[in-house]
């Protein structure tokens, strides 16, 4: 009884010790990204991940820098690189978590990433993709604020394209905002972000 006291023991201290670990790596991680190192984010990021081996948020941030990275390079051979570096985090995410709504929108951002920064060659190719991508995360979770937000922003960016009024999704905005309010998650470190980018996206209403 003694010795399997002792290993409960050992055992129970080793698990409190690598969640430690894990999130004290995980917020160095966003330190590094918000003091604008992009790049020593994302390899604490990929480093955490092949530590941790089957959990799928060190690899979606990883992915999540990489995207929103690109949106201030001009570089094309820069942004590709990235972009193909994000898909292949989001990739290894999805063999750790099937069916996540927080993935499908990271997915869909990012395609939204080829489109912004080359529309004549990928917005043809990629314009479906996105949007299959952010209903099957509405379908999965209809009350998710960053679905919600970034589709609404998505739908009017293809509006103004084509000319129409931007202001008919403005509705969706105003429910992502209650759904960001109500939101609340036990596990460390899962996306709760995109309230802070809510007036950004309604200016289009006004």
């Amino acid at each position: 009884m003694k010795t399997v006291l002792i290993i409960l023991s050992f055992l129970t201290a080793t698990t409190i010790n690598a969640q430690a670990a894990y999130e004290k790596g995980m917020t160095k991680a966003f330190e590094l990204w918000e003091t604008k190192t992009p790049d020593e984010a994302i390899n604490l990021f990929e480093r955490i991940a092949k530590a941790e081996k089957e959990n799928w948020l060190p690899f979606y941030y990883a992915a999540q820098v990489h995207i929103v990275t690109t949106f201030g390079i001009k570089d094309a051979e820069e942004i590709e690189l990235r972009l193909k570096k994000a898909q292949n985090f989001l990739n290894e995410a999805k063999t750790f978590s099937k069916n996540n709504a927080e993935i499908m929108i990271m997915e869909a951002m990012l395609n939204t990433a080829y489109v912004a920064y080359n529309p004549s060659v990928y917005g043809p190719a990629l314009s479906a993709k996105v949007e299959e991508l952010y209903q099957k995360a509405k379908a999965l979770q209809p009350k998710n604020p960053r679905a919600i937000l970034y589709h609404a922003e998505w739908k009017m960016g293809s509006a103004k394209f084509w000319g129409k009024d931007p202001k008919a999704f403005c509705p969706e905005i105003e429910k992502a905002i209650l759904y960001f309010e109500k939101e609340t998650h036990d596990t460390p470190f899962y996306p709760k972000w995109g309230k802070n980018q809510v007036k950004r996206v309604q200016q289009s209403c006004q």
